[in-house]
């Protein structure tokens, strides 16, 4: 089933979102940097109207509005909190990949009356080296535009290898848009990106908020992945009294093993 969508906007920035039809706990789905609400496709199919599921796209993402400033964590909060107003949810059971894992947990600690649980997926607190180092670089030294689909499809195969046709044709759906002249430029802003990691917390600011959190807690690591290391992971499992899930996958979890990723979500959430 494919998601309906509507913006809200919240001081001057219309924000995206996208949603799926489907039972309580309405649950909340956060993306990382560079990524955007329909990231979540194929765990939404897979979820297959069992949970209600909110994606947005991030301001500077997606179909959300790009600006030049407002890219601080407490904004993204705030961005997410109009979202839950907007849908009527009181609190949500909230997942985030990567940079939404962060957001996630800023939800969590600083309004715990908003958030029934937590799915941390592939975030961490102190991201491995190798795995911040690339995201920094895909996306501060990407071309803007490529002439067609066929040279956005070569970029996604060189920097990404490995994934599904599939997975690459849902990319090329959604993380570009079509120009008057017949190109494809990116929907993520690379200015934006840039204040994002500009503005991103400090490993002890981080850890300290993930400490606050008290609300059942499932992180979820992939085993190849370059970003959340299984130290790192146990430590978050331990700070939040929560649990792990280890899975055959990269930082893309959600993409490698939607199914697995669906159903652990939505045994949290039964759980709630």
């Amino acid at each position: 089933m494919s998601p309906s969508s509507r913006a809200v906007t919240r001081d001057g920035v219309a924000l995206r979102f996208w949603e799926w039809p489907g039972a309580e706990p309405s649950t909340l789905l956060l993306h990382g940097v560079a990524n955007y609400g329909r990231y979540w496709d194929d765990a939404a199919t897979e979820i297959d109207g069992r949970l209600r599921l909110i994606a947005p796209d991030a301001r500077g993402h997606g179909d959300s509005d790009r600006h030049g400033i407002g890219y601080e964590r407490d904004e993204f909060l705030k961005d997410v909190i109009a979202i839950l107003d907007d849908t009527g949810i009181a609190h949500a059971l909230v997942v985030g990949h990567s940079m939404g894992g962060g957001h996630a947990i800023g939800l969590a600690a600083r309004h715990p009356e908003r958030v029934r649980g937590l799915v941390l997926v592939d975030h961490s607190p102190q991201p491995m080296p190798e795995g911040a180092t690339r995201a920094r670089r895909l996306t501060s030294t990407r071309d803007d535009r490529f002439d067609d689909r066929a040279a956005a499809l070569a970029y996604l195969k060189r920097t990404s290898p490995g994934y599904s046709d599939h997975v690459y044709e849902g990319r090329l759906e959604h993380a570009f848009r079509a120009t008057d002249g017949g190109g494809l430029v990116w929907r993520s802003d690379r200015d934006a990106l840039a204040r994002i990691f500009q503005h991103g917390l400090p490993a002890a600011e981080r850890w300290a908020e993930l400490e606050r959190v008290r609300c059942p807690t499932l992180v979820v690591r992939g085993t190849r992945s370059q970003v959340l290391d299984e130290r790192t992971a146990r430590r978050m499992v331990d700070a939040t009294h929560g649990r792990l899930l280890e899975l055959d996958a990269g930082h893309n979890i959600a993409l490698d093993r939607p199914h697995e990723l669906a159903s652990a979500i939505v045994e949290l959430a039964g759980s709630l």
